[in-house]
């Protein structure tokens, strides 16, 4: 089955993004996606439902979660999304069991690929790392030794 055109794919993505995210609607994917569709990314392999658990589960944790579309790129039958994600974490969120209140700021791209006018495949690269320190859930680098520090800390 033929993508539908790269214009269309591009508009296809902004538009079931912004929706997902800013208007804080996960089931909005549901009208663009095949019905096999996986998601792909370092915590695992995900159906619709699945994905749309993480994302709920996002929003659920940051009341004020902004999603920006930074960049975004169509050849053949992909799309890539190079995105921000900022937001303060005030509940239980996908990375939280309790809310920490740091505000976080994060990049990641998607790669999005189609099956006629429908996503039917979504590999993502999320800095989850970078967002774990800004919640404090992890600790941040070592002092260096002009910050009191003996340089040897890892």
């Amino acid at each position: 089955m033929e993508p539908i055109p790269t214009p269309e794919m591009k508009a296809t993505i902004r538009h079931v993004e912004e929706k997902m995210w800013n208007n804080r609607d996960p089931a909005a994917f549901d009208e663009m996606a095949t019905e096999d569709y996986a998601m792909h990314d370092p915590m695992g392999d995900h159906d619709l439902e699945g994905f749309k658990g993480i994302v709920q589960a996002a929003l659920d944790g940051a009341p004020d979660l902004e999603f920006t579309i930074d960049d975004m790129f169509a050849a053949g039958d992909r799309v890539a999304v190079r995105y921000t994600l900022e937001g303060t974490n005030e509940a239980p969120s996908y990375l939280t069991t309790e809310p920490t209140g740091n505000h976080w700021r994060s990049s990641g791209i998607s790669i999005y690929r189609f099956e006629g006018d429908k996503i039917a495949e979504q590999w993502d690269a999320f800095d989850y790392y970078g967002t774990m320190r800004q919640l404090g859930l992890i600790p941040s680098a070592a002092p260096t030794e002009a910050e009191g520090g003996t340089g040897a800390e890892v």
